[in-house]
């Protein structure tokens, strides 16, 4: 007996989710999707069928019930595709890949949710999902993350439209780790309040010396370090200051959003160079964009610092080396730095902690939800000049996400491997062109044929002049203007490619 590819897809985080529907729609899939992500995927013009249509039953209590039921685990748990010849009277059939991300208990715990809406984002149909999918892996894919998305289609594509066993078996444990961290914050908050005490760090001193100041933190079990509770661990190093945890977070949340190798290097919270790469060379390409402006900076990897790397960072003046993790050998060479921080970081934790931004000022606070994710990168617009090539693509990709993380007014400029110059933090975006294409000059580096990216529109033509003087052949800003045909025109003119996305990532 035959029966459709089906894959269940429910998920509260929706990056990058459309290429993967897309993809398993081409291979002929059928997408069965829950509430939210059902609209977001029809949305996107796919095909959708509806846990409900397919169960027979709505979705009830606001949907808190809707994925518990036989048609859809037993879809998932069953051993064999021909164990379901018994089960095809009550409707159960294979489902062959599962998509599951999880509600965001511990964000709502980080920002001091209340308690009826803490409670709400414990998830009950995700992780049982999940630990079904995953116990299943011999016959069943489990996407518990964004993350996995990228491996998932080269693994899918590798496999002539399937996965292998080994793909399955590591999705597999990376999701039941994920449930038991999930589960651990659960129980870890609803201890309460009398048996978990906040952490509170003191720190060096503030902005400056004669400010004290202290670093407040989820609370954490008995015995756990208190940096646990955002993903962090510090091996060595001095204490940290206000300025250093401020540094950290925007080094980490920089090579955050690249899923490929990297490292970033961030200076005042400002990135001032940025290199894809494994180790050495993802610093190396990250170091030659502004070694000056690297002194004394915060250097973060998203991938295991080995002992080639370490070798380099040993010889340069630094604060903080911060990355999932070292090579025995790595980190034994870095602590010879008595005064450098040495931390690792658990990627996934963390951002999701420091998620949501706020800023205070006495008892006047501000919050915003994070800026997240990409997708104007899948729909821009070539306004003037030709479509870029794959390597341009990739390029504008980079500097596009680079300039998110720089201070007002952001200019990066690179190529497809590493960023070339940067100006950020200036009054005027043409002050911030000028900076950008300065410092490339200043570390030799050739500015003919790269790209640059702009985090606001450009108010006048002067900043794409300049730009295309100095050898840009293609710019990527978000647009807005009531000048943006006169910006567009101006670019045509001098033979380069300006392409507006429609959305902006403006870091003030």
């Amino acid at each position: 007996m035959s029966y459709p590819r089906r894959a269940l897809i429910s998920v509260t985080d929706k990056t990058g989710l459309v290429d993967v529907a897309r993809t398993l729609v081409e291979a002929g899939f059928q997408l069965v999707a829950s509430g939210g992500t059902a609209r977001h995927l029809e949305d996107a013009g796919l095909p959708v069928t509806g846990v409900a249509e397919l169960t027979g039953y709505p979705e009830v209590f606001g949907g808190r019930v809707k994925t518990l039921h036989p048609v859809i685990h037993g879809g998932i748990l069953g051993p064999t595709t021909e164990s379901f010849a018994a089960t095809a009277e009550q409707g159960i059939a294979p489902i062959e890949i599962v998509i599951v991300n999880l509600y965001r208990f511990e964000e709502a715990v980080a920002r001091g949710a209340g308690e009826a809406e803490t409670v709400e984002q414990i998830d009950i149909g995700g992780p049982t999902l999940l630990r079904a999918a995953a116990k299943n892996f011999s016959r069943v894919t489990v996407l518990s993350r964004c993350t996995q998305y990228e491996d998932f289609l080269a693994d899918f594509e590798r496999n002539g439209g399937a996965t292998s066993l080994g793909f399955r078996r590591q999705m597999a444990t990376a999701a039941f780790e994920l449930v038991e961290r999930y589960d651990n914050a659960i129980a870890s908050w609803m201890a309460g309040p009398a048996q978990r005490e906040p952490a509170e760090i003191a720190l060096r001193y503030g902005e400056n010396p004669h400010q004290v100041a202290s670093l407040h933190l989820p609370p954490v079990n008995d015995g756990e370090p208190a940096l646990a509770s955002v993903g962090l661990e510090q091996h060595g190093g001095k204490e940290l200051s206000y300025n250093n945890i401020v540094d950290l977070i925007a080094a980490v949340k920089l090579i955050g959003d690249f899923d490929g190798p990297c490292c970033g290097v961030s200076k005042h919270t400002n990135p001032c160079g940025f290199g894809l790469g494994e180790g050495s060379l993802g610093l190396e390409r990250a170091l030659k964009c502004d070694p000056v402006s690297a002194f004394g900076g915060v250097f973060a990897f998203n991938r295991e610092v080995d002992q080639e790397t370490a070798g380099i960072l040993g010889k340069l003046f630094l604060e903080i080396i911060v990355a999932p993790s070292f090579s025995e050998e790595a980190m034994a060479h870095l602590k010879r730095k008595k005064n450098v921080r040495i931390l690792t970081v658990d990627m996934e934790h963390f951002l999701a902690a420091t998620r949501n931004r706020s800023r205070s000022w006495g008892s006047m606070i501000l919050k915003q939800d994070e800026d997240e994710g990409f997708p104007e990168l899948n729909d821009w617009n070539v306004v003037a000049g030709r479509e870029p090539d794959p390597k341009t693509v990739l390029a504008l990709s980079l500097v596009w996400k680079v300039c998110k993380h720089g201070k007002s007014n952001a200019i990066v400029l690179g190529n497809e491997e590493s960023t070339i110059g940067l100006g950020f933090g200036q009054m005027s975006r043409v002050d911030s062109v000028e900076l950008a294409i300065a410092k490339a000059k200043a570390a030799n580096l050739d500015i003919e044929g790269c790209v640059a990216g702009s985090d606001g529109f450009f108010p006048f033509p002067d900043g794409v002049t300049k730009l295309a003087a100095a050898g840009v052949k293609a710019i990527i800003a978000p647009g807005g203007s009531i000048r943006d045909e006169e910006v567009a025109k101006s670019a045509a003119e001098m033979g380069i490619t300006l392409i507006l996305t429609g959305r902006r990532h403006f870091n003030h």
